[in-house]
């Protein structure tokens, strides 16, 4: 059984193909504004009032914040509940989101980013840095996958992000110093961007060699994720699947359930073929040329 049209991503360990469906595409009703809605939208602007509170401290909070909202305390507590596992199920998704996209890019370095106060404040710190990228993206050609993280004892803001630059792109220059690598937690020798140092304060580019750095840059952005709860942030354009047909011979095994989507782990090497023509081995450069959605 040869899959026509199928989407594909890396999960880390394996390339996984998801079988085409003709599902009708059906446009959602703007619905109208609830009590109900504004009751979440409300838990969720006191949910990340205290992002620094244990998840147990945080639901009584929750709990007693709610409760005259409710009938009884019983019915708050399940409020709450429901809304500790929506938020659950979203931020799993983000994860597996970040993952797919950031898998199936290239990638040329791993960043850190910190400000310097003599220069700016958190706040201006944040948007500036998010605009300079926006830029670079824009008009260098950059791509971008990051997160926010404060240190653990200084509670300071870092940018930290998986960046692909392609040639000619850069900015400033390199400058090697000799300080302390914040994903290694060492003293040792960090590779500084001057334009970035100049505009920011200080910043740290890792060359990124292999795939497994890759994967190493992803876990560590999204162990801190989960402690703060900050959202991801992307460049525009980066997919997360790639549009593949694939011959019944690279399909290793099939996964899947009545209830859950039917899926197809493939050979490691299996072969790209769009549209009816044979591009070749999975490889980054194969990827480039393929189709990709999301």
């Amino acid at each position: 059984m040869n899959l026509i049209g199928a989407k594909v991503y890396y999960d880390g360990s394996h390339w996984i193909a998801i079988p085409h469906t003709e599902r009708p595409y059906k446009r959602k009703r703007r619905k109208r504004k609830t009590d109900k809605d504004e009751t979440v939208e409300q838990f969720e602007r006191a949910f990340n009032n205290t992002p620094k509170d244990k998840k147990t401290k945080k639901k009584e909070r929750l709990v007693k914040e709610f409760t005259p909202l409710f009938k009884d305390q019983p019915e708050a507590v399940e409020f709450v509940e429901k809304q500790f596992e929506r938020l659950n199920r979203n931020r799993i998704e983000r994860y597996k989101r970040m993952k797919r996209k950031a898998y199936l890019q290239q990638w040329s370095y791993f960043c850190t980013f910190t400000y310097d106060s003599a220069k700016h404040t958190e706040e201006t710190f944040r948007k500036r840095l998010m605009n300079c990228l926006y830029h670079l993206a824009s008009r260098n050609g950059w791509k971008y996958i990051g997160a926010w993280e404060r240190g653990d004892k200084t509670e300071r803001l870092h940018f930290h992000a998986l960046i692909y630059i392609p040639p000619n792109g850069m900015v400033g220059k390199f400058e090697e110093h000799n300080d302390f690598n914040f994903k290694t937690h060492n003293r040792q020798i960090t590779n500084q961007n001057t334009f970035f140092n100049e505009k920011f304060g200080r910043s740290d580019f890792n060359a990124i060699s292999h795939q497994s750095e890759v994967e190493d840059s992803v876990y560590y952005m999204l162990k801190y994720i989960t402690k703060n709860d900050e959202r991801i942030v992307y460049s525009r354009g980066l997919k997360s699947y790639i549009i593949a047909d694939i011959l019944d011979e690279d399909i290793v095994w099939p996964y899947g359930n009545e209830e859950h989507e039917y899926k197809f782990v493939l050979a490691d090497n299996f072969t790209c073929i769009t549209y009816g023509e044979i591009l070749g081995k999975v490889s980054p450069e194969i990827i480039a040329q393929m189709p990709k959605c999301n």
